[in-house]
């Protein structure tokens, strides 16, 4: 049988974002998520003659959805997306737990509300290499998450709770550039996590030669990202100090630190 050879490349759009591809070189077709412009993808298929065979969005802003009706109208090819997502160009409506296969891998539905009421993610099921890929979107970012825009912060860290039940070995793929900043403010929380200055130092070499910092592995982001700590000691401590509470509840801290980042 002919072995597949995939992989997920990255084009940089718009301001911060990052558009994925999944493309699989035998076939030469890919399919694209969160397309926020279509000049960008269009130029990247036709220079490398990659037919275009879906596309998958995370949820509704435009930043992730713009490039989709020029994509469309050009390929003529499925959209899949949130079930209850307000936007009218999802042709293929999806929820929790729902299968898709893309190049003959199986990839699952996680519905994480808390950016939108209408965000989910994609989480191959079986790995990709030696990796299980996450396309996830405004939920989680590397060192923190999304703004709650339209959802709570109860319901953002339930999501949350959802991804950090994944493997490890699970490679985070966001739907932004904002890793930088995110831990800036994650060691103003931990100041004494070694692996996150270690982090910061990591990826700022990586931004100073234009190299994007993204997709970065679940581990990493449980032992360096504050928004999935929230159980941890020196994260509890750091809220509780800040806003002058005597509280442990997870749910609390987070809500909490999602406050402070807000206004850092």
């Amino acid at each position: 049988m002919r072995e597949i050879l995939l992989n997920v490349e990255v084009i940089e759009s718009l301001t911060d974002n990052y558009i994925w591809l999944l493309v699989n070189y035998h076939d030469s077709s890919a399919f694209v998520v969160d397309p926020g412009e279509a000049p960008a993808v269009l130029s990247w298929l036709k220079k490398r003659k990659i037919n275009l065979l879906g596309i998958l969005i995370t949820h509704h802003h435009p930043d992730h959805t713009m490039g989709v009706a020029d994509l469309v109208d050009y390929y003529d090819i499925p959209v899949y997306g949130p079930h209850n997502s307000p936007e009218k160009c999802i042709t293929k409506k999806l929820r929790e737990n729902d299968d898709l296969i893309l190049h003959g891998i199986r990839f699952s539905v996680i519905e994480v509300p808390g950016h939108t009421n209408d965000h989910i993610a994609y989480f191959s099921s079986s790995p990709l290499d030696t990796n299980h890929i996450l396309f996830i979107g405004d939920t989680l970012f590397g060192g923190g998450c999304g703004k709650l825009f339209e959802g709570t912060a109860q319901q953002m860290y339930s999501s949350l709770e959802k991804i950090k039940r994944l493997p490890q070995n699970t490679l985070i793929y966001s739907g932004h550039e904002y890793t930088l900043s995110n831990l800036n403010f994650a060691i103003s929380a931990e100041p004494d996590n070694n692996k996150l200055r270690k982090r910061y130092q990591d990826d700022r070499q990586k931004r100073n030669k234009n190299q994007p910092t993204l997709p970065s592995l679940l581990s990493l982001e449980l032992d360096t990202n504050p928004f999935l700590r929230v159980s941890n000691e020196s994260v509890i401590s750091a809220i509780q100090k800040k806003f002058n509470i005597n509280d442990h509840n997870e749910q609390v801290i987070f809500e909490a630190l999602r406050k402070w980042k807000d206004i850092f």
